[in-house]
């Protein structure tokens, strides 16, 4: 490579956002190699577990090195772009978007790994990758030994197309690569499947005392609330989260050890079009019912429109997942990793079932509860569910008088 870096070059380093992630992907180049920058100015989006973030220059100067092409996976510390700059870069530069905050880190001398980043356009890293070429091994032709198209077609083997060299769609069938936020949903459920030792058990809640409650507090409510039933549930389980600790909770596998959680953050999980998100309203048995519907509406429409801050996706405790919202009745959810369970919710409908001797119609909600078999036992989930029931179908209960 024949990139020469000289004293005014610093590099630019994926800064850690505070999410506690370890890599991000980039989604899109706002700047090219040549261009001229401000400070402050967006250069780059990138994609943590959740959420699209833009990155602001910290500096003034011109792009001299883009060493990672869209759809590459870039770890925390590591090389973004490098800078050529007449004066010292700011060491934190507030951000360009009011989506997250992001912390900037200080920038370095150039080092040799560096130097020998390859440089290619991304339309040149795609037809590589089509042809099965490392680019480490191409000497390119273009200005400052920049990989050009036909470098990397001579250094193809004669002949070599994409069908020998790699896995490509047929007649019958496509490939769609699975990148952002779906390859990070497909690893961490790998992830939480083959970590957790998952039991399900199944429940009926009587839930004529929670839709009559409902009907009378959604009629009350301020006209720019949207009461839900996901409301009065979240409320219910982060107060039994209070006597049940082993259900808010969390297994170290280091030590190994059971970290109980003091606080009763709600996970969400919310369906996007990229996939699952899970929003949280954190120290939910502390906020008032039409408090939590706010929150919940909040961090939904956030959600579904990938605006949702970094900061509302962390340190959930326990997680809710609603089947019941798109018709589903009982269903298998895996746990959120780390937690120690998941709570999954099914439709509100009228069954047939016996009180006091006879065959009646009510409201029954469909309750499935996932739990973390190092952390619960069969005995303390039942309990658990004891708690959660009473709270969602006593007409006394807290949680149903809107408090």
């Amino acid at each position: 490579m024949s990139y020469k870096p000289d004293m005014k070059d610093f590099e630019f380093r994926l800064p850690d956002i505070g999410e506690g992630l370890a890599e991000a992907e980039v989604v899109q180049w706002r700047v090219s190699v040549g261009d001229s920058v401000q400070e402050n100015q967006t250069i780059v989006e990138i994609e943590t577990d959740k959420a699209i973030v833009e990155i602001p220059s910290p500096a003034t100067g011109v792009v001299k090195l883009l060493p990672v092409a869209p759809g590459q996976r870039v770890k925390v510390g590591a090389v973004l772009l490098v800078l050529s700059v007449s004066g010292t870069p700011t060491a934190k530069v507030e951000p360009a978007s009011a989506t997250a905050a992001v912390s900037t880190a200080i920038s370095q001398p150039i080092t040799s790994s560096t130097a020998a980043a390859p440089q290619a356009a991304p339309a040149v890293r795609k037809l590589a990758a089509e042809l099965g070429v490392s680019l480490s091994d191409v000497r390119g032709t273009g200005p400052n030994g920049r990989i050009l198209p036909g470098d990397i077609r001579a250094h193809a083997v004669p002949g070599q197309t994409t069908k020998t060299k790699t896995k490509a769609s047929s007649a019958d069938s496509e490939r769609i690569p699975v990148t952002g936020l779906r390859r990070r949903i497909a690893e961490a459920m790998t992830h939480t499947a083959r970590a957790i030792p998952h039991v399900c058990g199944f429940h009926e809640l009587d839930a004529v005392a929670l839709s009559d409650a409902y009907t009378r507090l959604k009629r009350d409510a301020a006209q720019e609330i949207r009461l839900t039933y996901l409301a009065f549930i979240v409320k219910a389980v982060a107060l039994a989260l209070r006597d049940h600790p082993y259900l808010n909770a969390e297994y170290d596998e280091e030590e190994p050890a059971i970290v109980l959680h003091k606080r009763r953050n709600i996970g969400i999980a919310t369906a996007t079009a990229e996939g699952l998100v899970v929003p949280v309203i954190h120290d939910a048995d502390t906020l008032g019912l039409f408090e939590i519907a706010r929150a919940a509406a909040r961090l939904s429409e956030a959600a579904r429109n990938r605006s949702v801050r970094p900061s509302d996706l962390q340190h959930s405790t326990f997680t809710i997942t609603n089947v019941g919202a798109a018709g589903g009745w009982f269903g298998t959810s895996l746990v959120h990793y780390p937690e120690a369970a998941i709570l999954g919710l099914g439709k509100i409908e009228e069954r047939a079932v016996v009180r006091n001797g006879k065959i009646v119609a009510r409201a029954i909600l469909p309750v499935s509860l996932t739990f973390d078999h190092r952390v619960v036992d069969g005995d303390a989930a039942l309990a658990f569910m004891r708690t959660l029931r009473s709270l969602l179908e006593s007409e006394k209960s807290p949680v149903l008088s809107g408090s």
